[in-house]
């Protein structure tokens, strides 16, 4: 049975490594050379790939154990950096929907992590606020996930996760490109 095991999860790694040589191919076969296109390819298909499997790992490993969803984590993360904010700010900031946001607010709000009040220069806003045990959970998911994002980035030199910051860093900063 650990033969099994092991030569499946030899497969997956395996699999895993192919990915990128796989796209280029296909998309070579459907008509893309540009060198800088198929590299272009590759980055978005690989930041969403990580990206995926840093919330499942973060969830498993840090923000479940304490009782907290991903949008939970980031709602309470906006609070904490931005101080209070007007609930439909909440989503922009966090980058999470709507609908994650209201479900999320309702469970951090039940377990006394953020209280929600009324806005007094306009009774109709709603304004969301980071409480003391709200502060308390947050600190305890930043401990953890900070483990996690260190063993993450263990395979990189200082310098390399310098570079990455740097280049992801503009990526995320500029306007959004006009569609063709």
């Amino acid at each position: 049975m650990t033969d099994t095991v092991d030569d499946e999860a030899t497969s997956r790694r395996r699999r895993t490594r192919e990915f990128s040589e796989l796209l280029r191919h296909n998309h070579r076969e459907l008509g893309t050379t540009d060198p800088r296109d198929l590299d272009a390819i590759e980055m978005v298909t690989d930041l969403t790939r990580l990206e995926a499997r840093l919330v499942q790992d973060f969830e498993r490993h840090v923000h479940r154990p304490l009782g907290l969803t991903w949008a939970g984590f980031r709602i309470l993360n906006a609070l904490w950096v931005f101080g209070s904010l007007p609930q439909q700010e909440i989503g922009r900031v966090s980058g999470s929907s709507r609908a994650s946001i209201s479900s999320a607010l309702m469970t951090l709000e039940d377990r006394g992590l953020v209280v929600r009040r009324r806005a007094e220069d306009d009774r109709r806003q709603l304004i969301v606020e980071l409480t003391t045990e709200g502060l308390d959970t947050l600190r305890q998911a930043i401990a953890a996930q900070t483990r996690r994002e260190r063993a993450w980035t263990a395979a990189l030199r200082d310098d390399q996760l310098s570079e990455l910051v740097h280049l992801l860093r503009t990526l995320v900063n500029q306007e959004t490109p006009p569609v063709d």
